[in-house]
């Protein structure tokens, strides 16, 4: 594997792609999606007001699901997104800590990572260890070097805004039946772990989703699996995203 940072289109954004846009406008309407889940939402200035703008503006989604695990990428989110009524971010984690650090204890290509030449990744050094710190301790943990003031509303918000682990399969078995757009952008190396989540909840119900970054670790596998299984449809794709509908 090599560093994503090597890679000439590493800076290159899936929201600055015109093609996605129209794609996305037009799979909205066709496909007549109402309910989204996003895991990831960093900032939310990036795919998650993407796909809000996409909408109709006359037909906003009735319900837009945002995951975020880091406090503070959250904070800032949920200021950013107010002027889209309809979407909500959440803090909490895709999936449960425990199972996501066994998944990466058991990636065949984080053990083998020269098996996997033109795949990139965030770190080259030692990528295991690199994603299980992350996980447990990066990422949504105990604030670190924080102001007081900061670290009372961490509590409060600990208290009163967390919504927990395991809110990919909530959310996904809230939405499914109304045939969902499903954003897969976490961070870390749990993107095919979140994707055989969405496989286990939906089953063979219909949905639509979007993967950034399948050049990556994180979705080079669930692009491979979607390429081959016949029940996805691949409606557009670039080197670096792909989006395709579960046709159920």
């Amino acid at each position: 594997m090599k560093h994503a940072k090597e890679y000439h289109g590493s800076s290159m954004d899936m929201v600055a792609d015109e093609d996605l846009r129209s794609l996305l406008q037009e799979t909205i309407v066709k496909q007549g999606i109402t309910h989204v889940i996003e895991t990831g939402t960093y900032l939310g200035l990036g795919s998650t007001t993407f796909v809000s703008e996409s909408f109709p503006s006359d037909r906003p989604p009735e319900q837009f699901v945002t995951i975020e695990v880091n406090w503070k990428s959250w904070r800032r989110a949920w200021r950013n997104l107010r002027r889209f009524p309809s979407v909500r971010a959440i803090w909490g984690r895709t999936v449960a800590v425990d199972r996501a650090l066994k998944f990466l204890e058991n990636d065949g290509a984080l053990r083998n990572p020269n098996e996997y030449p033109d795949i990139l990744i965030d770190d080259t050094k030692d990528p295991l260890r690199f994603y299980q710190n992350e996980l447990s301790g990066a990422l949504g943990g105990r604030p670190r070097k924080y102001r007081p003031w900061q670290f009372i509303l961490w509590l409060y918000d600990r208290k009163y805004s967390n919504a927990g682990d395991n809110l990919l399969e909530k959310y996904l078995k809230a939405f499914k039946a109304t045939t969902p757009l499903i954003i897969l952008d976490s961070a870390g190396g749990i993107g095919l772990l979140e994707f055989s989540i969405v496989r286990e909840v939906m089953q063979d119900l219909p949905y639509i989703i979007l993967l950034d970054d399948i050049n990556h670790l994180k979705h080079f596998r669930s692009h491979e699996h979607i390429k081959k299984d016949r029940h996805f449809k691949i409606l557009g794709s670039s080197e670096r995203w792909l989006l395709a509908r579960h046709a159920g």
